[in-house]
């Protein structure tokens, strides 16, 4: 077994989204690409042909926190902005997804890849078995994955970054009822008249409750009108005149 690490970059179309964790499709099945790097039973500087083939990582679907995310392969814990988080098996490639750190490298890789920057995923993997076809391609047949990357270069066009989304999509929100009192407290009269003006229709329990009457009270007999005002009384007789009485 070949302990030499193979590095695969994939160009990656970006799904706009939101949150933290970036879906990708880590490497595509029965695309092939050419290389010279000699680990293709060839002498390096040697081109050869090479394909990945179903199930190569499936051994490696629960271990997914084991794989790193890096941008363009730095390496050592200073190059990590992100960790696994799902890996599983498609019928037309490995996928997984990835948490991006909530730090200052993650979150400008995070941005790279949003602004479509970062536009390929690139694998680190140690080859463990291989086999070659008639034609002459060098088929994957089993392989450790170690780290994802996100490039700017890209050599398959398979590999996807599918979608940027949040972990946990599936909140439960609980909406507190407001007090009656609230529901049935009445509107401006001023905002009433507003809204009917511009056409708006408003609910049953929002129509203007009159307006408080400010004007000065009159109280009207037959014998005489009293006026009050302030503290003081005014009395109007019949036959018009005014007494004043505090």
């Amino acid at each position: 077994m070949s302990t030499e690490k193979i590095i695969r970059t994939f160009a990656a179309d970006l799904t706009p989204g939101e949150g933290r964790t970036v879906d990708v499709r880590i490497i595509p099945y029965g695309e092939q690409i050419e290389h010279n790097d000699g680990l293709g039973d060839v002498p390096r500087g040697e081109m050869y042909r090479e394909e990945w083939a179903p199930g190569v990582f499936a051994h490696q679907e629960k271990a997914a926190h084991r794989i790193f995310a890096n941008a363009e392969h730095e390496q050592g814990i200073g190059g990590v902005v992100g960790h696994g988080v799902t890996l599983r098996e498609g019928p037309d490639g490995f996928y997984g997804s990835f948490k991006l750190h909530d730090n200052t490298d993650g979150n400008k890789a995070l941005m790279l890849i949003k602004e479509g920057v970062f536009d390929g995923v690139s694998l680190e993997a140690i080859p463990v078995k291989s086999e070659k076809t008639r034609e002459g391609v060098v088929r994957r047949i089993k392989a450790h994955l170690q780290a994802v990357a996100f490039t700017r270069f890209a050599a398959y066009s398979g590999a996807q970054v599918l979608a940027v989304r949040e972990q946990q999509a599936n909140h439960e929100v609980e909406v507190e009822e407001l007090p009656n009192e609230l529901l049935t407290s009445p509107m401006d009269p001023e905002l009433v008249e507003r809204a009917r003006e511009l056409g708006i229709d408003l609910p049953e329990r929002y129509q203007a409750q009159p307006a408080p009457d400010t004007s000065t009270q009159v109280d009207t007999s037959e014998s005489d009108t009293r006026q009050t005002t302030g503290n003081h009384e005014l009395s109007e007789a019949n036959d018009g005149s005014t007494t004043e009485r505090a």
